[in-house]
């Protein structure tokens, strides 16, 4: 388990790291009521990278958070005032 603090700086250095586009998932990363996990992160960063794209397909295992993932991409586009997903 993971203290908030450090659950803050790890979506920062995430974001830092990703490169272009990456910041737009920040807000949803910093208001986060769970733990998530780095492959969690970058499933969402993937689905919001693509301007062209219509959707993705999330096809992890059973137990990896894809409803966390799909969680975290909506809270963004929410966000963002993106209100038809």
């Amino acid at each position: 388990m993971i203290t908030d603090y450090q659950a803050k700086y790890f979506a920062y250095e995430l974001s830092r790291k990703g490169g272009a586009g990456v910041e737009r998932v920040g807000r949803a990363l910093f208001d986060a009521c769970v733990d998530l996990n780095p492959h969690q992160i970058e499933a969402s960063l993937f689905s919001l990278r693509s301007p062209i794209s219509k959707g993705v397909l999330l096809a992890d295992e059973v137990g990896l958070g894809k409803t966390i993932e799909a969680g975290l991409t909506m809270c963004q586009y929410w966000a963002e005032k993106k209100r038809r997903i």
